[in-house]
C-alpha cells in the first residue's frame, strides 16, 4: 500500500509538470516565440516514472517478503509452543496418572493392613460320626482312629506373613459365642480337636493357610472356625 502511494505521487507530479510544460509551450507559440524545447527535461521525467515504477515494485516485494518472513518466523514460533504445551501435557498426565496409582496402591496398602490386623476367617461344619450301628453304639464305636478328618482353609494374599492363627470350635447347634470356643492345636474339645501345625499352600494369585480338624462325636456335628492374621 506504501509502494503503491508513493508510485501514485510519482506519476501525479510527473503528469503535472509534463502539463505545466506543454502549457507553456503553447503560451510561447502563441506569442510568436520559438518554442523551447528541453528533451532533457522529457527524458528526467520518464527516467523517474520507470525509476517510481520500479522502487514501487522492489519495495512492494521487500514488504512482501518481509511479512513471509515474519509469518514463517511466527509459524515456527507457534509450532514450538505448541510442542512445548504438548509436551508439558504429556508430563502432567503421567505424572497425574502416576499419583493417581501410587494414591490407589497407598489405598489398597492401608485396606490389606486393616485385614490382616482383624484376620481372615474360614469355616466348616461336619456331620457326626456314622459307623452304619445303632446311636448308642456308634457313641462307643466312634473314636480317633476313625474319626472325620478336615482341613480349614484361608485364603490370604502370596506375600503376606502369617503373623497369627487362632482356632475355634462348637457344636453346630451351640449358642455360645466364638470367643468362648477357642482351642489350641492339640487341644480335645470333646470328640474333636486341630491337629499338627498349620501349612500353607500356594494358589495363582494367593495362598491358603491350612489347619487340620478331626472329629468323632456321634451325636451332634461340629463346627470348626479358623482366623489366620497376616502382614502384607
Amino acid at each position: 500500500m506504501a509502494a503503491l502511494i508513493g508510485a501514485t505521487a510519482t506519476f501525479a507530479t510527473a503528469l503535472f509538470q509534463l502539463l505545466v510544460n506543454a502549457r507553456r509551450q503553447a503560451a510561447e507559440r502563441a506569442a510568436g516565440k520559438p518554442a523551447s524545447r528541453k528533451p532533457g527535461t522529457w527524458l528526467a521525467i520518464f527516467a523517474l516514472m520507470l525509476a517510481a515504477a520500479v522502487g514501487g515494485y522492489a519495495f512492494a516485494e521487500y514488504q512482501a517478503y518481509r511479512d513471509r518472513e515474519d509469518s514463517r518466523l511466527l509459524r515456527q514460533e507457534m509450532q514450538t509452543r505448541l510442542r512445548d504445551i504438548g509436551e508439558a501435557a504429556v508430563r502432567l498426565e503421567r505424572a497425574g496418572i502416576q499419583k493417581s496409582d501410587q494414591s490407589e496402591a497407598d489405598a489398597r496398602l492401608v485396606a490389606e493392613r486393616r485385614r490382616g490386623a482383624e484376620g481372615v476367617v474360614a469355616v466348616i461344619g461336619l456331620p457326626p460320626c456314622a459307623t452304619g450301628q445303632s446311636a448308642a453304639d456308634a457313641q462307643t464305636a466312634c473314636s480317633e482312629t476313625n474319626a472325620i478328618h478336615a482341613s480349614v482353609c484361608v485364603t490370604i494374599p502370596a506375600s503376606a506373613t502369617v503373623t497369627e492363627v487362632q482356632l475355634f470350635t462348637r457344636t453346630d447347634d451351640a449358642q455360645q459365642p466364638w470367643t468362648e470356643s477357642k482351642v489350641q492345636t492339640g487341644q480335645d474339645a470333646g470328640a474333636a480337636k486341630f491337629v499338627d501345625a498349620f501349612y500353607e499352600r500356594a494358589q495363582p494369585d494367593a495362598k491358603e493357610v491350612c489347619q487340620r480338624f478331626m472329629h468323632w462325636g456321634s451325636q451332634k456335628g461340629r463346627l470348626a472356625r479358623v482366623l489366620v492374621k497376616y502382614a502384607p
